[in-house]
């Protein structure tokens, strides 16, 4: 089943609903539930829906899950973020974004004067409470994937690194040295995670089958890869997290970024690419789960 949140345009109070989508028609969730309450009541196979139908164009549609309690966003997940063939990871690197920044489709991303990196990942949406689950456990938790923009000001996180007194693991010294600055301001500004058009269950997204992912600037290929690419898969990542950290209904774990193609990186690493200085529109798209959409704007004051 494909789900989705949408506003009516000339509805004053703009109420957000939860649709069930066929084809390209919107069917209304009965019982004025948003989708966050549809998932945490796990009944969403037999969810009753109205009668009558309304065409995409015609709803607003917004992130299927607008406020998540959770934004686990895994980082360096793909040969393409690694950069190299020579380099693994024993296990998953996490970062966090606030889920304040969620935005839907169709809402600018205000990008600073610096610039931002857009980063097409595959999000799983999590479907009931888990807490120390194995892989199995955790991929029967997933309610449904959707797609993720992982908007990116890499300038912040080198602008935050500081000096501080560490040991050498090489030599065992206690050494003055320079540290890459956290990565939370460079991930966390007002709009910096797109979500959406909607929520695919895995009965219709088959994860463990090749869907391809590619990011458009106005039509002109800046990223393409695939979920081949993962080194670790959305259920792996869900029991990581859950060793240490409960789910909950509605959070969402983003399985990471692929990398940027050779004529939009040039010779730089994947950590120094923005997008050129200029507005635009961006387009996420994931096979099999639809196209994420989104203008560039400049930030107020930028």
């Amino acid at each position: 089943m494909r789900f989705c949140t949408f506003t009516l345009p000339m509805e004053e109070s703009r109420r957000r609903r939860a649709g069930v989508v066929v084809d390209e028609t919107v069917f209304e969730v009965e019982g004025d539930k948003p989708l966050a309450q549809v998932i945490e009541e796990g009944r969403w196979r037999e969810v009753p829906t109205s009668k009558d139908g309304l065409g995409l164009t015609e709803v607003i549609l917004h992130a299927p899950i607008p406020r998540p309690g959770k934004i686990l966003a895994t980082i360096v997940n793909t040969r393409g973020m690694l950069g190299g063939p020579d380099v693994a990871l024993d296990r998953p690197r996490i970062d966090m974004k606030a889920p304040s920044t969620v935005v839907g489709p169709g809402t600018s991303i205000r990008a600073p004067a610096t610039g931002i990196r857009p980063e097409v990942e595959l999000a799983a949406i999590i479907g009931r409470r888990i807490s120390g689950a194995t892989e199995a456990e955790a991929a029967s938790s997933i309610f449904g994937y959707t797609i993720l923009n992982d908007v990116t000001a890499p300038a912040d996180s080198r602008a935050d690194s500081y000096e501080a007194y560490r040991r050498d693991l090489a030599t065992g010294k206690i050494a003055k040295k320079t540290m890459r600055g956290p990565l939370f301001r460079s991930k966390n500004h007002d709009t910096f995670c797109p979500m959406g058009p909607g929520v695919v269950t895995p009965d219709e997204f088959d994860v463990s089958k090749v869907h391809r992912m590619t990011t458009k600037l106005d039509g002109d290929l800046v990223q393409a890869g695939s979920t081949a690419e993962y080194i670790f898969g959305p259920a792996k990542l869900a029991s990581y997290l859950s060793e240490f950290l409960t789910l909950e209904p509605g959070d969402v774990v983003s399985c990471g970024s692929v990398g940027w193609t050779k004529e939009a990186l040039g010779d730089m690493d994947p950590t120094e690419y923005v997008l050129p200085q200029r507005g635009g529109i961006l387009e996420l798209e994931i096979e099999d789960l639809g196209a994420l959409n989104n203008p560039v704007a400049r930030a107020h004051g930028a």
